[in-house]
């Protein structure tokens, strides 16, 4: 009978561990997250998805996808899956920027990685439709080409320009700020010295998704990425990458650059230092300034805080596919262990409780 007994507990002490993974209170959890922006050390991913290549105005689409599935930022583990994919939209200026190819105020500029060897018109990923369909997705493979830049490009790169002033990533069921809990940003560019950029908290959003308020404005500085995490390696480790436009009609490919893949992991907890209920966040170029308003962020069209001319030194973020989820920190083995044990001490209380109440009626019979 004590067999059964221990051996009952043990079960127990387990289904109490696997309830507590597989419901993903993973945040209720100790864990070492970062409070501030950490460089991302390490990422894992899905399976490689791979569909029939196609071909088409001369660029031959391999069809490939790699979602990023968990990271390791500031030594702790976090994981993607429990929380549904933003809607990213990216919100243009709507002026008349023109160049060489014409006017570029609804212009698609989308990066792929290639492979090294094979002609640059041979990329990994899909055909694309948008830069939004494409950030919409989780495929390292691929991203928005230079998502800020407006102006100032000429010669072989001058196509790759837009007129994007926010790119917001909405939760229409809204997060509760926590240092267990965090965003990921990942970008194409030089080893240590990934691109800067701003983030504010979306605070509230109307019944289309629409933010309507926003918390402060964070800047990150050029120099993260300090780890090279794609292709992986040392910091010269680097891949080719296709930049497409359609600026002509279908999508080409107009550049070519080796460059490699950095991240940035931002716990929620640094928007707000007490819980606080967000709707997501939107990314900006250093160069928009609210001017201590908040309320300023709204307006994407008002040149007077969105900055219309906007040159590659400073807006050229590389944004790729995947960035804007939610990752949860992983309890550390010690957390682990103070749960078991906890189990263990209250299960000895209960049989010891039990006994000593039993002992007694006897004594009293």
């Amino acid at each position: 009978m004590k067999r059964f007994t221990k051996k009952s507990f043990a079960s127990s002490a387990i289904a109490t561990f696997v309830t507590i993974i597989a419901s993903a209170n993973i945040a209720t959890l100790p864990a070492a997250a970062a409070t501030l922006a950490s460089d991302i050390t390490s990422v894992g991913f899905g399976s490689l998805v791979d569909q029939p290549d196609i071909t088409v105005n001369d660029v031959t689409y391999l069809n490939k996808s790699l979602a990023v599935t968990r990271v390791t930022a500031n030594s702790t583990n976090w994981i993607f899956g429990n929380f549904a994919q933003p809607v990213v939209t990216l919100r243009r200026g709507g002026y008349a920027p023109a160049d060489s190819f014409g006017n570029y105020n609804n212009r698609q500029l989308i990066l792929s990685e290639g492979i090294a060897g094979l002609p640059l018109t041979t990329i990994k990923t899909s055909q694309p439709t948008t830069s939004q369909a494409v950030l919409s997705q989780n495929n390292i493979l691929q991203g928005a080409e230079n998502i800020f830049v407006n102006a100032g490009n000429t010669g072989a790169i001058q196509e790759l320009q837009t007129d994007i002033e926010r790119a917001d990533f909405v939760f229409n069921s809204g997060i509760s700020t926590s240092k267990n809990l965090a965003t990921t940003i990942f970008d194409r560019g030089l080893f240590a010295a990934h691109d800067s950029f701003q983030i504010a908290p979306i605070l509230s959003i109307d019944s289309a998704g629409n933010p309507t308020s926003y918390g402060s404005l964070t800047s990150i500085a050029t120099g993260w990425g300090s780890t090279n995490l794609r292709p992986g390696g040392s910091p010269d480790n680097n891949l080719p990458y296709s930049e497409l436009t359609n600026s002509t009609g279908e999508f080409r490919v107009v550049n070519l650059v080796n460059q490699q893949v950095g991240g940035i992991l931002l716990p929620l907890s640094s928007f707000s230092n007490t819980p606080t209920t967000i709707y997501g966040y939107s990314l900006f170029a250093p160069d928009v300034n609210d001017n201590g308003n908040s309320s300023n962020l709204l307006d994407w069209t008002n040149s007077s805080f969105f900055p219309q001319n906007t040159p590659n030194a400073v807006g050229g973020l590389d944004l790729l596919s995947g960035s804007g989820r939610i990752a949860q920190a992983v309890p550390e083995p010690s957390a682990i262990l103070s749960i078991l044990m906890s189990g263990c001490v209250l299960a000895g209380f209960k049989r010891k409780y039990k006994a000593s109440a039993k002992n007694l009626l006897k004594s009293n019979k």
